[in-house]
């Protein structure tokens, strides 16, 4: 019997995403009994999972992993119908087999010039064979010896034979008794949590047939003398969502199962939240979702207060920078925090090209759900430096101490000497990582902001912190009106240049 191939979803978004999967005829395999009672017969409580897609470890977003072609459609899917929110396709291919040259110490070369990280060092143009094994700020990690990836297992050269954790009792020792009976000599073999389904006949041919791919690629790897891939791996994207995507799941959801509004911004924010969401939706009210929502933002917002705050901001290549500071607040619904830091001198400031100095201070004004992030830099005597507003997607709270949002490449900045520029656009325009729909939406959001700061420079430099807060409010995912505006109005194309 033949299993059937699809995606497993897991998670807090599992039951908007399956929804999404399953109105583009995307099997969904492997499903939990809460999807099972949810989607019935349109799910399957089995098969074989050729794509993962599972929450991000912040649960901000999630993390889809597996065969290349079906999780390109999982992609296609989530693009289309969660257009605001980066996908970001890792560099190289999870387990995938490379002939890397040595660049010295860790660093080598993989095919077309990227370069990887060697978890060994390795004497400078040295060939080496390696295999992916994760991803560290955007660039591939590579362990030495080739891997080989199947349906139900992986072989590994030089590894121990092992099983997916989701595989337990006595299936184990079976399954590690068959990968020994194998004889499969310098060749560890990972069972996959797929393997539980099979039949072992099934999985026997698959080891065979694995072997004798793992001599084509010893074979292989001999005949080459440059950087090359040698075997298919899988693909690893993250997909951090934007504020107005997980409305947007939660709308999705709700065909399915009673939802509140910001279901799933609770959700990320922790078990607390999570229980107290699914609490409520057990026992509906009568309150309009208007009052709901007002509802959930109130409980997210209610522990952020002064004292210190982290700003984790989040670059498109995954990565997380995080500021810190000492935070004032400064309004309510939205929730509105004056941030302070200290400045160590040296350097300049990016996008400025003012210098750093000792003494001075950067405020920044953090509106929940703005699309900016305004930053003023002042000196040891209060002197206006500059101003640096970071486009962003929506601005999320993170109880109790922090926000959260994903950057956009692009920001404005002002001074006295160059007055007003839009930095990192070409960066925006050329990013693969965000729809074209986002970047015309994040373009018009820093040409709007640009024209704010012409028109009111007197304003900016005379009272900046007011300046700065009408400004973030202006440009904020929770004011209806502005929101709209920027959504849906028939906007001219921007102008390439101001």
């Amino acid at each position: 019997m033949v299993s059937e191939l699809g995606v497993r979803v897991k998670g807090i978004y599992a039951t908007a995403l399956t929804e999404l999967l399953v109105e583009s005829g995307i099997p969904v395999v492997d499903a939990s009994p809460q999807l099972k009672a949810r989607f019935g017969d349109s799910v399957s409580s089995r098969g074989v999972a050729l794509v993962t897609v599972k929450d991000k470890e912040d649960r901000r977003g999630v993390v889809v992993i597996g065969k290349k072609d079906l999780a390109q459609r999982v992609l296609e899917v989530l693009k289309t119908a969660l257009a605001l929110s980066p996908i970001v396709v890792m560099p190289g291919e999870l387990y995938a087999t490379y002939v890397c040259r040595a660049l010295g110490g860790t660093l080598v070369e993989l095919p077309g010039g990227q370069v990887g990280y060697f978890e060994e060092g390795a004497k400078e143009g040295e060939l080496v064979v390696a295999h992916v094994v994760s991803f560290r700020e955007g660039r591939p990690v590579l362990r030495r010896g080739a891997a080989v990836v199947g349906v139900y297992a992986r072989l590994v050269e030089g590894g121990a034979h092992g099983v997916s954790e989701h595989v337990r009792g006595p299936q184990r020792a079976t399954l590690l008794s068959l990968a020994e009976s194998f004889g499969l000599k310098g060749w560890g073999v990972r069972w996959r949590s797929s393997a539980r389904w099979a039949d072992p006949s099934v999985l026997s041919e698959e080891l065979r047939s694995l072997g004798d791919l793992a001599v084509r690629v010893r074979e292989r790897v001999r005949e080459l003398n440059r950087p090359e891939k040698v075997t298919e791996g899988e693909i690893l994207a993250l997909v951090p969502f934007a504020l107005d995507d997980k409305r947007r799941l939660d709308g999705i959801r709700a065909r399915r199962v009673p939802t509140l509004p910001y279901h799933h911004l609770a959700k990320a924010c922790g078990e607390k939240y999570s229980a107290l969401v699914d609490a409520l939706e057990r026992f509906p009210d009568r309150r309009s979702e208007a009052e709901l929502a007002d509802k959930v933002l109130e409980l997210l917002e209610s522990e952020i207060a002064g004292g210190r705050l982290r700003v984790v901001h989040e670059t498109p290549i995954g990565k997380s920078i995080e500021l810190r500071g000492e935070a004032t607040v400064v309004g309510r619904k939205p929730l509105v925090i004056e941030l302070r830091r200290r400045i160590s001198g040296g350097g300049v400031y990016d996008g400025l090209g003012v210098a750093k100095e000792e003494g001075d201070t950067a405020v920044s004004l953090i509106a929940l759900g703005s699309y900016i992030l305004p930053h003023a830099y002042f000196s040891a005597d209060g002197v206006l430096k500059g101003l640096y507003v970071n486009v962003n997607t929506p601005i999320e709270p993170c109880p109790p101490d922090a926000v959260w949002y994903v950057d956009a490449f692009v920001d404005v900045v002002w001074s006295a000497k160059d007055g007003v520029r839009i930095v990192d656009l070409d960066e925006l325009r050329n990013s693969k990582a965000f729809s074209e729909q986002a970047v015309y939406k994040l373009e018009v959001i820093a040409h709007k902001v640009a024209e704010m700061l012409k028109h009111e420079e007197n304003n900016a430099r005379n009272d900046p912190l007011s300046f700065m807060k009408k400004m973030a409010l202006g440009i904020n995912f929770f004011t209806a009106p502005q929101t709209r505006a920027l959504r849906f109005a028939s906007l001219a194309p921007p102008e390439r240049s101001l």
